[in-house]
């Protein structure tokens, strides 16, 4: 089983075969192999006392740092979601509602519908999606502040693409 033909014979013949786990054992040789995991320790016993690994402190300290990590991704993850619901709850998007070229002003030399920090109303105008040589009004939905602009003037902008964010009021 040492070969190299043999050994790639495995490999393949358990990608073939969706199996997840293997563990094979012969004279001085050992080979587990292990899909379901993300990380992976490379093992091998020689059968020399002096070399053999202590498998189990080794899987200890990957479960500390394991641990680690998911407390780490849990704190980060919490202040993260409490600022995404508070920034849900007080701002609301202008979305695109068409593929076409997004226009701040109804003229190349006019000024624009809405600046950053410009209140808007409700069916307010806050800018033009040119689709097919037609001029399309966008409006903003609801009353507030626009506090940013998300697209640059002049760029294609996609069906459901985000233009502005606007504080409600």
């Amino acid at each position: 089983m040492t070969s190299l033909n043999n050994i790639k014979n495995l490999i393949n013949s358990i990608k073939n075969n969706n199996v997840e786990k293997i563990k094979i054992q012969q004279e001085n040789t050992k080979i587990f192999i292990n899909k379901t995991k993300k990380h992976f320790i490379n093992n091998y016993n020689y059968s020399n006392k002096n070399e053999e690994v202590n498998i189990a402190n080794i899987k200890e300290q990957k479960a500390k740092v394991n641990t680690r990590q998911i407390n780490k991704n849990i704190n980060q993850n919490k202040s993260t979601q409490t600022k995404s619901v508070d920034q849900s709850l007080t701002y609301s998007t202008i979305i695109s509602p068409m593929v076409g070229t997004f226009y701040r002003s109804p003229a190349p030399n006019e000024s624009p519908f809405v600046e950053i920090n410009s209140m808007v109303k409700t069916k307010q105008t806050a800018c033009i999606i040119e689709a097919m040589k037609l001029m399309n009004e966008i409006e903003a939905e609801v009353q507030g502040e626009i506090v940013e602009i998300l697209v640059k003037d002049g760029d294609i902008v996609d069906c459901g693409q985000a233009l502005m964010k606007v504080k409600m009021m």
